[in-house]
Order: C-alpha cells, then sequence, then structure tokens
C-alpha cells in the first residue's frame, strides 16, 4: 500500500522559500513530530498515556524516518518506517497514527486526540522569533499552520453540513480514509466507519455523491469530511446513456398535484429584479 509522507515546515522568514532556521528549531520541530506519533500510537493501542520511557511496542510501531530535505526554511519529508523483519507485539496501527498525524486539518477538535494536539502545539509555541511550524503533504505543503498561542479566531471551528460529488480514490478501509477528487485533479480527503466500509470498497474509483459533515477552512475549501451517506451517481460530463435512463429503477415522474403554486398574485417583474440584485450583493 502506498505511503504519502508528512511534509514538515519551519519557516523563519515569512516566506518558506527563502530565510534560515536555527538548529534548535529544526530538531525541536522534528522531536514534536515523533513525540506526537508514539503518543498516536498509545491512543490506538488503548493504552493510558503516561510520562517517561513508552513500552517495546510502542517505540516500534512509532518509527519515522527522514526520507529527504527540500529547499526553504527548513522542509523534510517524513515517512512511517514499521520494523524489518520483527515480529509486531501487537497489531500494526503505526501507519494508522501516522496518516491520523498527517492528514490532520489543524482542528483541536477534530480527530487527534488532545495530548497530541498539545504536543504540536508545545513545539510551535518553543520556537524562537517569527518561526512557524508547518505540517502538510507534498501537494499542500503548508496545509496547517500551527499557531504559538492557539488562537484561530480566524478559522471556522464548527463542522458543517457537506455534501459533494467526485471520483471516489485512494480507499483505504483498514484506516477508513479515502480522496474524493474533482475534475481539476484537486481532492477532499474523506472519512468513513466500518459501516461504510463495503460500499466504499465496491464505489471505489466510481463518481458518487457524499454526504456527511466537515470543515472549511479560510479558502472556503473542504479539509475533512466525515462521510455518513454514501451515493452512487452520474457525473454530468458524462454521454447520455438512453438504457440506463429506460431502465431506472426509480424515476423521477412529474406529478401536477405536487407542484407548489402562487396562492396571490404579485409581481413578476419585482421578483425578477430582486433576484439579480441578489446575485450583485
Amino acid at each position: 500500500m502506498t505511503q504519502y509522507p508528512l511534509i514538515v515546515t519551519v519557516d523563519q522568514s515569512g516566506d518558506p522559500s527563502t530565510g534560515g532556521v536555527s538548529m534548535r528549531d529544526h530538531l525541536e520541530a522534528l522531536g514534536a513530530v515523533e513525540r506526537a506519533m508514539r503518543l498516536m500510537v498509545e491512543h490506538l493501542g488503548e493504552r493510558p498515556i503516561t510520562p517517561g520511557q513508552p513500552p517495546a511496542w510502542v517505540q516500534e510501531q512509532s518509527q519515522l524516518q527522514i526520507i529527504a530535505q527540500q529547499p526553504g526554511s527548513m522542509v523534510s519529508e517524513v515517512l512511517h518506517v514499521p520494523p524489518v523483519d520483527t515480529q509486531l507485539h501487537i497489531e500494526d496501527i503505526g501507519e494508522a497514527a501516522f496518516a491520523a498525524i498527517r492528514d490532520w486539518d489543524g482542528h483541536e477538535d477534530s480527530t487527534l486526540p488532545a495530548p497530541v494536539v498539545d504536543c504540536l502545539h508545545d513545539a510551535a509555541r518553543k520556537l524562537r522569533g517569527e518561526a512557524r511550524l508547518f505540517l502538510g503533504t507534498r501537494e499542500q505543503p503548508n496545509r496547517v499552520c500551527i499557531p504559538k498561542d492557539r488562537t484561530r479566531s480566524s478559522t471556522r471551528a464548527a463542522a458543517e453540513a457537506a455534501l459533494l460529488s467526485g471520483w471516489l480514490k485512494e480507499v483505504n478501509w483498514d484506516n477508513g480514509t479515502a480522496q474524493l477528487h474533482d475534475y481539476g485533479g484537486d481532492y477532499v480527503r474523506l472519512r468513513f466507519d466500518d459501516a461504510l466500509s463495503e460500499e466504499m470498497l465496491r464505489l471505489a474509483t466510481q463518481f458518487v455523491e457524499v454526504r456527511g459533515s466537515g470543515r472549511i477552512n479560510d479558502n472556503d475549501e473542504w479539509t475533512s469530511v466525515h462521510v455518513e451517506e454514501l451515493l452512487e451517481t452520474r457525473s454530468h460530463f458524462e454521454p447520455f446513456d438512453l438504457d440506463a435512463f429506460l431502465n431506472e429503477p426509480n424515476p423521477k415522474l412529474f406529478n401536477p398535484d405536487e407542484v407548489v403554486t402562487v396562492s396571490e398574485p404579485f409581481d413578476v417583474d419585482e421578483f425578477v429584479r430582486s433576484i439579480r440584485e441578489a446575485r450583485d450583493a
């Protein structure tokens, strides 16, 4: 199964492409990701998070490796690297822990337990000067900026109802994650419960409609969506299929008795004018 790296960026200048970062801040950021990984493994392994040396199974499933350094203030590609030729003491949860941190949307009340979020925020707070800590992916390396003061006044915190459509790809039923791609190649990260695993697998690579709840960032983009309902549908870019139309098991029939009509006369011109004004507002 393809694993996607976590991009860790420490930006000292406000522009990740310039400036320099102290060795201390460099190590602090990577050490925080390592600690967050251990805490996430303990959380998924249902072990009480306690101070001190973690047990062997936590250490073996928390191993991370820097696979590349990119130009910039400090940009590292990090991967989860499970032990080689070693029998794990318990089920493999390291990959799920790593994916949870990599795909985190930045909200404190979303997908990561509080100790993991605290760990990442503490690391951001310890960076000196104007240094900032980012987490992301190759496609969106600065997707999440972790503030030092934990103030998120500009970001919407509440989950919102989501109704999306696109191609369902990268379905991982072990981790309960997937991606919903649009026509331009962009995608929204999806999360789903075990109850939807079979349906997700059946509709993988198909054009679907997703209903659920999620979060929107300051650019009005969905950061992640928890799937509550998945429907097989058809893209309007696809050619019309007459056979599918004629064999639709639940066709939508026009019923004149159910048409909503206007009970009193109204000014049509005024109605059209109000619509146009609303568009220009």
